[in-house]
Order: structure tokens, then sequence, then C-alpha cells
């Protein structure tokens, strides 16, 4: 006769809790672009315009990315001495009439002025391309005010 042994349910319960709390742990904090490839990043691409990125674990929810874009944005807006941002490029794909580069899309030569339609990131990563304004814009439909926006968002980053 087989006589069956019952484990305490906590057994189990147990390797269900440490897979949790590493799969925390291996989501993407704030933190600068690190040697896991995981963080924020930022370019210069014309005079007060930058294309910031952040990349992220597959562990890290959408929404902890978008806010941590945002905040490094709000970021580089103060640093640079800027009050406002604009959102130049956001990163969702732009519709073109024709599949072929032409000289105005990529000119041989570098210029002032964001790229209209950057390279889409691979993973998982958010990116903006944004213009900083020092007052605040009036031909810019999507701007934000770079201190409401980390006041709006301090309390998501105080758990970064």
């Amino acid at each position: 006769m087989i006589r069956l042994i019952r484990l305490p349910s906590a057994v189990f319960r147990l390797p269900i809790l440490v897979f949790l709390v590493l799969a925390m742990a291996c989501a993407t904090g704030y933190k600068p672009k690190g040697a896991f490839g995981d963080g924020y990043s930022e370019q210069r691409v014309g005079t007060d315009v930058f294309m910031v990125t952040f990349d992220a674990s597959a562990f890290t929810p959408r929404e902890r990315m978008d806010a941590y874009l945002l905040w490094r944005c709000a970021e580089i807006t103060l640093d640079h001495r800027a009050t406002y941002f604009g959102i130049v490029y956001d990163g969702k794909p732009v519709r073109r009439t024709s599949t072929r580069p032409t000289l105005i899309d990529k000119p041989p030569f570098p210029t002032d002025t964001a790229p209209s339609e950057p390279e889409v990131p691979s993973g998982r990563s958010a990116r903006m391309t944004i213009q900083l304004y020092p007052e605040r814009p009036d031909s810019v439909d999507r701007y934000y005010e770079a201190r409401t926006i980390l006041q709006r968002l301090a309390p998501l980053m105080r758990g970064k």
C-alpha cells in the first residue's frame, strides 16, 4: 500500500515567495545606464533638443518606465536652466508617404534639429525627443513644466 505524505503548504509557498522577491529585485531602478544596459541615457541632438531613453528589464512595469523617462526629461530641463520641455517625438511610429529615405530625411551633414523619426529602441525601452524652453511655449501642443512633473512623480520616485 502506498502512503501519501502530506507536506505543509508553507513548503510550496517559500519557492513562490523567493521567485517574487527575485523578480522585484530584477526590476530596473532609476539610475544612469549601467553595465547591464538598463537605466536612462540622453543625447543632445540640437540646440536645446535632447533624445532621452530609458531602458528597463522585463520585470519593470511600463508605467514605471514611462515615469522614469518623464522624470529624467524634467531633470534635464532644470539642469539646462529651462522651465518647460516640449515633446518633439515620443517614440511612436510615424507613417511616411515613402519608405525610401531622401536627402531631406537623412542629410549628409549635421543638422541643428531633432531627427523626425529616430530608430525605435528595441526591447523594453521608452524614448522621447524633447525641446527645452525658458518660458511657456505658445506654438507647442505637448509641453510640460519641469517642476510640476517632479512634484507629481515624487511619491512614485521615493521608492526608486
